[in-house]
């Protein structure tokens, strides 16, 4: 396996801090939660502790979480 290959399963992973990797990451929490609905201010803490925000987030970042996890 080759270092870009290795590299882009890491960050699909969420296992890079790169901004793909964090929002990989969340997805992977959001994913985990014991429950099918999620609280606002619990995806929010989910960001958080990928030091990411809501605020934060573009339009299609939202969209790519929210595609992500249906």
């Amino acid at each position: 396996m080759r270092f870009a290959e290795m590299m882009f399963y890491a960050e699909s992973e969420g296992l890079l801090p790169t901004r793909t990797g964090k929002l990989n990451a969340v997805i992977r929490d959001i994913k985990n939660y014991p429950s099918p609905a999620i609280e606002q201010d619990v995806f929010e803490n989910i960001l958080n502790t990928h030091d990411l925000s809501i605020n934060d987030l573009s339009r299609k970042e939202l969209s790519y979480i929210e595609n992500a996890i249906r």
